[in-house]
Formats: C-alpha cells, sequence, structure tokens
C-alpha cells in the first residue's frame, strides 16, 4: 500500500512538474518548501510539494509575490489596482472629489497605504483632485498613474503606500 501511494504522488508529481520548470522552479513550485529545498531530485522536490502543502503558503506567495514566487504572481498589486479602479471608476470619482469614501478606503489599501493615512490619503485626492482628472475624458488608467505620480511626490504618503 505504501508503494502505491508513492507511485501515485510521483506519477502526479512528474505530470505538474513541467508548469514548475516552465516558471524557473522546481517541480514543487514556489512557496516556502521551493525555497528550503532547492535540490531538483524527485524525491527532494516531493518534500518540498509536502511541506508547502502543509504550510499552506503557496497560493499566499504566488498572490504577493514572496516566497520565491517572484514577480509573475497570479495577482499583482498594480493588476489588481487596475481592476478595482476600472470597475469603480465613477464611484472613485466622486469619493475622491469628497476626500472619503468606502471606494476610496479600498484604494488606499491596495496602493499599500497604512490605515492611520487612510484619512490623509483622502485629503489628498480631494485637494489634487484637478491634477488626478485633468479632463472629464481621463480614463481610469491615466487617473490612477497621475495618483501614483501625485503620491510618489508627497512625502508622508510616497512612505506610508508601499504599492505606488
Amino acid at each position: 500500500m505504501k508503494k502505491l501511494v508513492t507511485l501515485v504522488a510521483l506519477g502526479l508529481t512528474l505530470v505538474f512538474a513541467s508548469n514548475g520548470f516552465a516558471a524557473g522552479y522546481g517541480a514543487a513550485g514556489c512557496g516556502f518548501g521551493g525555497e528550503l529545498i532547492k535540490e531538483n531530485k524527485i524525491l527532494h522536490q516531493i518534500g518540498a510539494a509536502i511541506l508547502n502543502s502543509l504550510l499552506g503558503n503557496q497560493t499566499f506567495g504566488m498572490t504577493s509575490g514572496t516566497s520565491g514566487c517572484g514577480k509573475s504572481g497570479l495577482v499583482l498589486a498594480e493588476n489588481e489596482q487596475e481592476k478595482f479602479v476600472a470597475n469603480n471608476y465613477n464611484n472613485i470619482e466622486k469619493e475622491m472629489a469628497f476626500g472619503k469614501g468606502e471606494n476610496l478606503t479600498t484604494l488606499a489599501t491596495l496602493l499599500g497605504c497604512s490605515s492611520d493615512q487612510v484619512q490623509n490619503f483622502g485629503s489628498f485626492t480631494q485637494s489634487h483632485y484637478p491634477s488626478i482628472f485633468k479632463t472629464g475624458e481621463t480614463t481610469p488608467t491615466e487617473m490612477l498613474v497621475a495618483l501614483k505620480k501625485g503620491l510618489s511626490l508627497e512625502p508622508g504618503l510616497a512612505s506610508s503606500c508601499q504599492k505606488i
């Protein structure tokens, strides 16, 4: 019975190994197991995959770009910001003019702003509204670029908002 389980695990590892190798990882993929066990022999990679599974950190690594998962994670912060802005653009525009709101708080969080800076973020968007929305035809992408540029020039927010 133990041999059968080992053979099944070995077979499944080999089936999915090409995905890991294509990304530059071993068969176990990224995650703490892949970081800890660098040896790319099949039994080592099975151990790394088991370790990733037990710790449950591989998904977090892929979404955050940590644990050796690099910039090719499934959800990059910038992509998430762009999707959020595109899906909530009209509400964000209104809330920026007002200086507060649920969507604005979420955007501040997506930009990595600390919770104690959310109010300053709202005040910033309100006071810099004309430079963030340069025309009535400003696209969500243009707005996000202008916002990030403005935030990077504001010392307090530039140091607080880690994902601009």
